[in-house]
């Protein structure tokens, strides 16, 4: 147990009710272990698919079990409560929390949604903030932020519920013949479809598609013969941030390259190298650009920039401010490739948080 938190006690929120939500458990396996052995208490709160908070690991009362390990599913039995001014409750009984680390990705996860009633509630946690979070998740927002900067970012045309779609014709000519559909709010590459040979009953399929996931769809032209580069940043002390990376995503096209199972699934999976590429100015390039975008967007504690490259080209594609942590995760490879360690980030992450 580290010294500075031998006293101190953190919740890990894992689970959520978006579909990223077995990814947040295969992140906690790992990360929970972590947190063990740096403070006295890890209290493990599971959001269920219906958006309830239970705590996954006590034995009575308030009382955690140290021998608990993260499980598939979440257990839906003690459920908690949030008091404003007064803090997080089990029945009768309070819960001290000094800390929170959140492991949820996507909506009400990145979204800012959980940060700000952490906020409310006046309990520190780790990562970025509750309005910078929020930006992040609306991509063309923060991409529009990023242009201000001389970022170059992907071309994109936003469809709200309820907005007109219009003809095919439309948006090739306005982003030529092949599309790209995605929500804007949803990571891990949940709700995309690619459109090489497009047609109007495609088009509106793929747009329905994308509106399960999110209020607003964005289409964009389809990128292809690029490569995916990633950038992890972590922030140290005094401000100070450090890049790992740039590692490039191997055994992809823009065909499977922002494909959830590509990402996470078993069998030939994509996976990043941190090593590949030689090119020391390109390098350079993208990790000043991930610290200016982690700036400008003002982030802490850590976060995964990703790029495309094409025709010696940068563009901006996305922030991941709770990237994947599990065990083939690009954000710790790309943090390793500094040879600092995941458990040495995460300390750094929780140190931060803390002394905000």
């Amino acid at each position: 147990m580290d010294k500075f938190f031998k006293n101190k006690s953190i919740a890990l929120f894992i689970g959520g009710r978006s579909p990223e939500h077995e990814v947040s458990i295969e992140s906690a396996k790992t990360v929970y272990p972590i947190l063990q052995k740096l403070f006295n208490k890890v209290y493990v709160i599971g959001v269920s698919k219906n958006g309830v908070f239970y705590i996954q690991n006590l034995l009575h009362s308030t009382h955690i079990s140290h021998n608990y390990q993260i499980k598939d599913t979440i257990l839906e039995k003690d459920e908690i409560s949030f008091y404003p001014s007064k803090g997080i409750f089990l029945h009768e009984d309070k819960i001290d929390i000094d800390l929170a680390f959140i492991l949820i990705h996507g909506n009400e996860g990145e979204d800012g949604k959980l940060q700000g009633l952490l906020d409310i509630m006046n309990i520190k946690y780790c990562g970025v903030n509750a309005t910078s979070s929020g930006l992040c998740m609306y991509k063309e927002l923060a991409s529009s932020i990023l242009e201000s900067k001389g970022i170059k970012t992907v071309k994109s045309i936003v469809l709200k519920k309820g907005d007109t779609i219009y003809p095919l014709s439309y948006y090739i000519e306005k982003l030529g013949n092949h599309l790209f559909i995605k929500s804007e709010t949803t990571g891990s590459s949940i709700g995309v479809t690619s459109l090489k040979f497009a047609t109007q009953e495609l088009l509106d399929k793929a747009i329905e598609k994308a509106f399960k996931y999110s209020e607003r769809v964005l289409i964009q032209p389809l990128m292809e013969d690029i490569q995916e580069m990633e950038v992890a940043i972590l922030e140290l002390e005094n401000n100070k941030l450090i890049a790992g990376g740039p590692g490039l995503v191997v055994k992809s096209n823009m065909m499977e390259i922002l494909s959830y199972d590509k990402k996470y699934g078993q069998v030939d999976s994509a996976y990043i190298d941190p090593f590949i590429i030689k090119d020391e100015k390109l390098k350079l390039k993208l990790q000043e650009m991930a610290k200016l975008i982690f700036k400008t967007l003002n982030l802490s504690g850590f976060s995964r920039i990703d790029f495309f490259y094409k025709d010696k080209q940068i563009y901006f594609n996305e922030v991941n401010t709770i990237p994947g942590l599990t065990s083939k995760s690009h954000y710790p490879v790309l943090i390793n490739s500094l040879d600092i360690t995941l458990e040495e980030a995460i300390y750094e992450i929780c140190r931060r948080a803390y002394g905000r």
